[in-house]
């Protein structure tokens, strides 16, 4: 019933917007009657034929090393979510399981210039909660500078849509669709801009039911093969909010707090029969979820323009806690269907608890023979994790000593950095050194088991940019970094997902090391070109371990000792007609693996290919509209080899309400072509799977903005994302 009302509404706004569309039209000849025959007639004025001036800004630039996708003016993008834009943007994968990468780096996911701290599960669940609606743009950068956290290998910032305009002003979003079930994103933001002065915040809920249905194929000695067929159904509630305000005290002195929230809550439905050659094992599952997110950030600001410096300063508080709790039912079946043996109830309570607290300082200061940069940082994290299984034996719940965990973990980094950039004549250099203290603990207080970590590294980055003229921009860069890993990959405790599929996490998983350098050219504000070269050591991948006689699987991670990618990428915009415009993009990937698995070498090479093409159409009366494809080859994911995938994708947009709002209509993945497909082969595993989800969605969007329309004066405050990108000081738009 939610459901229908949630559509139901969506779709009634959409209709009211249509009608206000037509009645605006109508209104705008005066009826005879209202004509006065003895009025004095006005001067003869030929009156001109109104003109729409409308133009298509490029979908992709680039600047600096930073490429910019624009989602904002996207049909399609308005009725997805961040986490299906995101993954489909030029370069970027998303592997089996949810982890992203860009040109072969682990990504991190920044929004608004600050990072998110989220990854796999807790990341996409984020950003299935954020509407597309909401994105202005992405920013990706495949090697920032040692500026950034180590750990940060490569970055996507997700910078939503603000208003700059003076005085009172807002926009409401009201977006429905449907894939195979329904769902909604609406929401509302509101602004209030003084000259000294800035107050905003807005408010989103996304409703969302989505399927995911997994079937794989295990083979095993003997001719034996185990089929195992999944079907989850979520859905899903979510309240994002948000409350800042920026204040100018000064010209050069500004200050300002930032409060989010979201508040999530899941249920699902499990469907699982696992087939084997003498018998069949079924399993129901339900399990609910409950997420609540909160953040809070403060800044100040300060600087001088006679002394060429500024001061920036920043403290934030992150938490992330997330219950939830299944219920497990299986039954064995005789390949006849009659039930054999003893049911099997198991079920799970988990509490999970992230905090984190942070504080930053960074400051630049122009000197006489060059400009200086440098900063510290200082970051706490403490999780919780408290997991509670139980079997029902005789009627009786039983805790499960194999699963149940209590594990705390424990994380304080310091780190500082220092660089210099100079400019001589055409030739931009920079050089920086970032020096990182990490000390870590690990603690099962269950099976009593500990571990602690203490080191301090060093994170070196070099960049050279040449600027041979305007149409022609040429960038290297070096850089060392880091990735480490929370408590869900150090854990040791057990998963159950069904009877013969179990995760489990590994308290002896090293951090995972990586040397970068990349070439960019940049040519005629039409090709961008960029070459790389990723050195990964210890690099972290999933792995598949099975008991031969049980065939039972467990899955978990380890560290390859060497992974080498090599990456070329080339993005090429062109205006076909004043009308039409065509972005290509093309990734290509070499990557190579070379390690040892429990005694048995494994060594695998692969290259690969992505392609990625937006087309952008200006129609008359107001409309446009966009075609987009994207094409992903075969390409190595730790021990798994993901199959080739691809989607196209078309949209319309037309302005209504003298321009002050607008409809879209898209649908997304055309000829459901997204299934991920994975093979895992090596030592004695040998799995085939497909993964479909809800990929074909048909959506309608319908914003309008209201309140003042002045543009206040840009004040040059940007944040460490758009620096970096500026630093050749190049004009690369289009």
């Amino acid at each position: 019933m939610r459901t229908f009302y949630t559509t139901f509404l969506s779709a009634t706004m959409l209709m009211t917007a249509a009608v206000s569309q037509a009645q605006q039209k109508k209104d705008t000849v005066p009826a005879p009657s209202a004509i006065k025959k003895d009025s004095i007639p006005a001067p003869s004025v030929k009156q001109l034929k109104e003109v729409n001036v409308t133009s298509t800004a490029p979908q992709i630039t680039m600047q600096g090393g930073t490429m910019t996708v624009n989602i904002s003016k996207s049909a399609t993008a308005a009725g997805s979510n961040a986490w299906e834009i995101v993954s489909k943007a030029p370069g970027v994968t998303a592997d089996n399981n949810n982890t992203l990468q860009l040109n072969g780096r682990s990504v991190s996911v920044y929004i608004d210039g600050r990072p998110s701290r989220l990854s796999g599960d807790d990341l996409k669940n984020l950003l299935n909660s954020t509407p597309g609606a909401n994105i202005e743009k992405l920013e990706l950068m495949s090697n920032p500078s040692a500026k950034y956290d180590a750990a940060d290998g490569a970055i996507i910032n997700i910078k939503m849509l603000r208003s700059k305009d003076m005085g009172t002003n807002g926009s409401v979003t009201l977006s429905g669709g449907f894939g195979r079930y329904a769902r909604s994103s609406d929401g509302f933001t509101l602004n209030h801009r003084t000259k000294k002065v800035t107050l905003y915040g807005g408010y989103d809920y996304v409703y969302a039911k989505q399927f995911t249905h997994i079937t794989s194929d295990r083979f095993f000695p003997g001719n034996y093969k185990l089929e195992d067929s999944d079907y989850n159904r979520e859905e899903r509630n979510s309240h994002s909010v948000k409350a800042g305000a920026d204040f100018d005290i000064s010209k050069t002195t500004s200050a300002g707090f930032l409060a989010k929230g979201m508040f999530n809550n899941r249920h699902r439905d499990n469907d699982n029969q696992t087939s084997l050659p003498d018998s069949l094992f079924r399993q129901t599952a339900t399990g609910r979820q409950t997420l609540v997110n909160p953040s809070f950030n403060v800044y100040f600001k300060t600087g001088s323009e006679k002394h060429k410096n500024e001061l920036s300063i920043n403290a934030d508080y992150f938490n992330h806690r997330k219950d939830w709790n299944d219920d497990f039912n299986g039954h064995y079946f005789t390949m006849k269907e009659v039930p054999t043996g003893d049911p099997t109830y198991i079920r799970n309570n988990t509490e999970s608890a992230i905090n984190l607290y942070s504080f930053s300082a960074d400051y630049t200061q122009q000197l006489k023979f060059a400009k200086l940069e440098a900063g510290v940082k200082t970051t706490f994290t403490e999780t919780d994790n408290d997991t509670r299984w139980e079997n029902q034996v005789n009627n009786k719940w039983e805790n499960d000593a194999g699963k149940t965990n209590h594990f705390i973990y424990k994380e304080n980094i310091n780190a500082g950095y220092v660089g210099l950039t100079k400019t001589i004549k055409k030739y931009t250099i920079q050089a920086m050194v970032r020096a990182e203290h990490t000390h870590a603990t690990g603690n099962s207080l269950t099976i009593n088991q500990h571990f602690e970590r203490d080191y301090v590294q060093f994170f070196p980055s070099a960049s050279v940019s040449y600027m041979k003229s305007a149409k022609d921009q040429f960038n290297f860069s070096y850089r060392r970094s880091i990735t480490r890993f929370g408590f869900d990959i150090v854990n040791p405790f057990v998963t159950y997902q069904n009877a013969y599929s179990y995760r489990q996490g590994n308290p002896n998983i090293k951090p995972v090391l990586m040397q970068t350098i990349q070439g960019t050219w940049s040519h005629n504000y039409t090709l961008f070109t960029t070459l790389g070269f990723n050195r990964v050591k210890d690099n972290l991948s999933m792995i598949f371990r099975v008991d031969p006689d049980t065939k039972v699987q467990v899955t978990s991670f380890d560290n390859q000792t060497n992974f080498n990618v090599a990456y070329a990428n080339v993005v090429w915009v062109k205006p076909i007609t004043p009308k039409i415009r065509t972005t290509w993009t093309v990734t290509g990937l070499w990557l190579d693996i070379s390690t040892n698995m429990d005694g048995i070498a494994y060594q695998k090479s692969s290259v690969t290919a992505m392609v990625n093409m937006q087309n952008t159409f200006t129609l008359p009366k107001g409309f446009t509209a966009e075609l987009n494809g994207n094409f992903r080859g075969p390409f190595m994911a730790g021990y798994a080899i993901m199959k080739s995938a691809g989607g196209l994708d078309f949209g319309v947009t037309k302005s209504i309400l003298k321009n002050k709002g607008s409809l879209k209509a898209g649908i997304v993945d055309i000829f459901n072509t997204q299934p991920m497909r994975f093979e895992v082969q090596y030592s004695n595993v040998h799995n085939l799977a497909k993964m479909n989800n809800d990929t074909r969605v048909v959506t309608m969007t319908f914003n309008y903005r209201f309140g003042s329309s002045t543009v206040k004066a840009a004040k040059t405050r940007k944040n460490a994302i758009e620096s970096e990108a500026g630093r050749t000081n190049a004009q690369q738009g289009l």
